[in-house]
């Protein structure tokens, strides 16, 4: 049993509390050619699954706490003969991960004609990130060639505070931006939802810049920012994928990332470079707090599938390994066809150039605004470091239409007829969860500065003491001590 990290936490009760489908399934196709050695390929992936122990755990609320523990089953690893291999791929993504039994990895290799075999790899993100696939192609092509594969011991387990200087930089920057505008569109995505995608290619783009003093990821955030910005967004908030490896983790399979949302305030005078540089300097004091999930350590914000209404995700692709007597063609940026929020880019930048997918609901906004987007941001990035964000070549903003009104529900609404001890029982528990002395019965929970941990630590102890297991919904529902006492009222008729 080991203890879960906290960007694990908060990613573990989110899903619990919205239920995620398989927003975080994260698909990983490679394809050989060749003369493929089957048995040599299957155990080179039962290796795999050796060298890293997180790969074959599942997770589990142990008084308020959440653990890693083994899982029920051991991780998958089968090889079927498949006449329809994209319906197999859409099955396998679909198939559901259970969080507490678990595994939450499984490979299938599939033999698709009589020298092409597809590797699929799907894992779910609390184990598995976009750094990971490196590290996955890296030692199966060891292990395929026959080299040693020594186990790793498990990465997590190490408990952590929040340091005040971290709660403090949050409560001063954290500014809750659910609602984009992209295209004359405005879009609000609170919930995971169905995703489409949207292919570029922008390796050309990015020639022009290199006087810029910014890196190519400094340069295509800024893009995006000054894109946002063109579109109306006085305030563009975007929320940005952020590595925590460390020297002792570098080499890990597993959940070593975060995502944390980054504000910017351009004006129309500012240039690109500059508004790339000053990016470039928020970034930075930003990473000094990037393994405090933003919620936990400013308190008060619900848990939610996204952090920012449109989300990126930049990474430097590996060197490509050697399978030997093979040719390998991996996707390095599938998709599990759902969306977090409105809009998330991914990108790759390999040796082959800089590869853009757009993600994004079509229940929220079009795809020809999307696809328009995407020829906006092309133009952003052709147009050279010195242009004011006032003379991009882009269209003026389009009238934004006013968001339809949201009922929000009652506070403590289904409290009236609840026995007045156990009310004052929940009471308790919440004062002491939350270390405040008083308390009153409509008070929202992430008012009174809340967060996942909260909920886990007030779940766990009226579970002890009252014998109900209080469904996580409930405190997106009504988080007031009335709504919650409630629930239990009703669970224990």
């Amino acid at each position: 049993m080991v203890l879960a990290s906290q960007a694990q936490h908060g990613m573990w009760i989110t899903e619990m509390m919205h239920g995620g489908g398989t927003a975080y399934h994260m698909p990983f196709a490679m394809w050989f050619d060749g003369p493929l050695d089957r048995g040599a390929m299957l155990k080179a992936c039962e290796s795999v699954l050796a060298r890293h122990p997180v790969l074959g755990c599942a997770f589990e609320d142990r008084d308020g706490e959440l653990h890693l523990v083994p899982a029920a089953d051991r991780p998958p690893v089968a090889f079927v003969r498949a006449a329809d291999v994209d319906g197999l791929v859409r099955e396998e993504i679909a198939r559901p991960f259970d969080l507490g039994r678990g595994p939450l990895a499984r490979f299938t290799l599939a033999e698709a004609g009589p020298s092409r075999h597809l590797l699929l790899f799907v894992g779910h993100h609390l184990v598995f990130d976009g750094m990971s696939k490196d590290l996955l192609v890296r030692d199966l092509a060891a292990a395929y060639s026959g080299g040693p594969l020594p186990p790793l011991p498990m990465p997590y387990g190490a408990a952590a505070a929040i340091p005040p200087e971290a709660a403090a930089y949050w409560r001063e920057h954290w500014r809750d931006r659910q609602t984009v505008v992209v295209d004359g569109v405005s879009g609000t995505a609170r919930t995971a939802g169905r995703g489409e995608t949207v292919l570029l290619d922008l390796t050309g783009e990015l020639s022009g810049w290199e006087e810029a003093g910014v890196t190519r990821f400094e340069l295509f955030l800024a893009a995006v920012h000054a894109l946002l910005f063109r579109y109306g967004n006085a305030e563009p908030a975007v929320a940005v994928a952020m590595s925590t490896r460390r020297p002792e983790t570098r080499e890990h399979i597993g959940l070593f990332a975060t995502e944390l949302p980054l504000y910017s305030a351009p004006t129309p005078d500012t240039t690109l470079a500059e508004l790339a540089r000053d990016l470039r300097a928020r970034l930075r004091e930003l990473n000094r707090f990037r393994d405090i999930p933003a919620a936990r350590a400013a308190g008060g914000i619900r848990p939610r599938p996204a952090l920012a209404p449109v989300s990126i995700s930049f990474r430097r692709r590996a060197a490509d390994v050697a399978f030997p007597g093979l040719g390998l063609v991996a996707e390095w940026k599938m998709s599990n066809h759902m969306v977090r929020n409105v809009l998330h880019l991914q990108a790759v930048d390999g040796a082959d150039g800089l590869r853009l997918t757009l993600h994004y609901s079509p229940d929220v906004i079009g795809r020809e605004h999307v696809e328009r987007a995407g020829e906006h941001l092309r133009a952003v990035l052709a147009a050279g470091p010195g242009l004011r964000l006032a003379d991009l070549p882009l269209p003026s903003a389009a009238p934004v239409p006013a968001p339809a009104p949201v009922e929000a529900p009652v506070p403590g609404a289904a409290a009236g007829a609840v026995d007045g001890e156990l009310v004052e029982q929940v009471r308790q528990i919440w004062m002491e969860v939350l270390r405040i002395e008083e308390l009153a019965l409509d008070e929202d929970l992430y008012d009174l500065g809340g967060h996942s941990l909260t909920i886990t630590q007030i779940s766990a102890r009226i579970r002890k003491r009252l014998g109900v297991e209080v469904p996580f919904d409930v405190f997106l529902d009504d988080p007031t001590v009335a709504g919650v006492a409630a629930a239990v009222s009703e669970l224990r008729a």
